[in-house]
C-alpha cells in the first residue's frame, strides 16, 4: 500500500493514526456543538436570576388575589360541567 509507513511501536500505518485523530476531533467538535445551547441557557438563566427581585407586600397581595380568583373561577366551571354531565350521563346510559 503506497503512502503508508508502518509505525514500529504501534504496528499501525501512519495514515490510520491520522484518520483516528480526525475522528476524535470531529467528536470533540460535535460535543461542543451539542453543549453550546446548554451553556447559553445556563448563562441566560443565571442572568435572569440575578435580575429578579422579591415582590413587595402590595405586589404579592395583588398576585395572590388574582391567583385565588382564577382558582375559584376554574373550580366553579368544573363544578358546573360536572353538574351538567351527571344528568346527561344518566339519560344516555340509564341508571
Amino acid at each position: 500500500e503506497e503512502g503508508f509507513n508502518t509505525d514500529k511501536k504501534t504496528g499501525k500505518k501512519n495514515g490510520q493514526v491520522v484518520i483516528f485523530l480526525v475522528g476524535i476531533l470531529t467528536r470533540m467538535e460535535a460535543a461542543g456543538v451539542a453543549l453550546a445551547p446548554l451553556h447559553q441557557f445556563a448563562k441566560d438563566s443565571h442572568r435572569l436570576i440575578r435580575r429578579c427581585t422579591k415582590p413587595d407586600r402590595k405586589e404579592f397581595t395583588k398576585i395572590a388575589i388574582a391567583t385565588s380568583i382564577g382558582f375559584a373561577i376554574m373550580g366553579f366551571i368544573g363544578f358546573f360541567v360536572k353538574l351538567i354531565h351527571i344528568p346527561i350521563n344518566n339519560i344516555i346510559f340509564g341508571a
